[in-house]
């Protein structure tokens, strides 16, 4: 509920949501592994520097592969205020020629993302997520990453297509 009521806030669509489901499983207290940008944490694993960008406080262990009470990533309520703002950023930018390409901005960094639109024709077809996937202009991680978000939005969406005995996401937004 908090998730949906945060995407609300700001507009944007509530299956950013399954980014949470595909980051941490919906756990705050989830850690990432070491990366070249820090570890993430957190239920929407904020690396240290996007967490302070959105006005979350790493905690003292930020550099350390564990969880930190401290550590405002871990605080649920704060960390989705921050995921949202950030979702709502990316929607500001270039990416939103895309929804996918959010995401994918998400994962992979909108730097990369937005740099990559400026080499291209100002053509939807040329401007979609779809063409980054035919000519590998993601990572496989991030191509991947992206078709889980997408899956789990459409299990979810009619899971009795997918032989699934669960409710649709619907019944509980």
């Amino acid at each position: 509920r908090k998730i949906r009521l945060a995407l609300d806030q700001y507009g944007l669509p509530r299956e950013l949501m399954f980014i949470a489901l595909q980051e941490s499983g919906f756990d705050p207290s989830q850690v990432g592994p070491p990366t070249r940008f820090g570890i993430a944490k957190g239920m929407w694993q904020f690396i240290p520097r996007t967490a302070e960008e959105y006005g979350l406080r790493p905690g003292p262990l930020k550099d350390a592969a564990q969880f930190d009470p401290s550590d405002q990533r871990h605080d649920e309520n704060r960390s989705t205020q921050a995921a949202a703002r950030y979702l709502a950023y990316l929607y500001s930018t270039k990416a939103a020629a895309s929804g996918l390409l959010v995401i994918a901005s998400y994962n992979y960094g909108q730097t990369r993302i937005i740099e990559k639109l400026d080499q291209l024709a100002n053509d939807p077809r040329q401007r979609s997520f779809w063409n980054f996937y035919r000519n590998g202009w993601v990572p496989p991680e991030t191509r991947d990453y992206v078709m889980y978000i997408f899956s789990a939005a459409l299990i979810c969406e009619k899971p009795h297509l997918y032989n699934f005995a669960m409710e649709p996401i619907a019944s509980i937004w």
